[in-house]
């Protein structure tokens, strides 16, 4: 749909240029949040997998309050007896992460 768009760029009226630009933002909006929704059906289909959980934790750098959702969200959905890796690091990936940034209670 969008190709087709473009092929004919020359005969675009306005409305067509609107809703092709339309298109390419929520194709680059898509393309940009790839690894995000990537990494959450990898863990729909095994959410014990703690590997996965620390790259996700790493696709959110720089964004602090996602760190600390996924986090959370990892330390409670990943069974210790059911996990894929070590789930101790998550624990201490997670107390780092507070002690980096300066947010240890006093």
């Amino acid at each position: 749909m969008i190709q087709s768009k473009m092929e004919s760029t020359t005969e675009l009226t306005e409305e067509d240029e609107v809703e092709l630009e339309l298109r390419l933002s929520h194709f680059e909006n898509l393309m940009d949040t790839r690894p995000v929704l990537l990494s959450s059906v990898l863990l729909r289909q095994n959410p014990h997998n703690v590997h996965e959980w620390h790259k996700r934790v790493a696709l959110f750098e720089g964004r602090p309050s996602d760190i600390i959702k996924t986090f959370t969200e990892a330390v409670q959905a990943v069974n210790i007896e059911q996990a894929v890796g070590k789930p101790h690091t998550l624990w201490t990936a997670f107390a780092m992460f507070y002690e980096t940034n300066n947010q240890l209670p006093e």
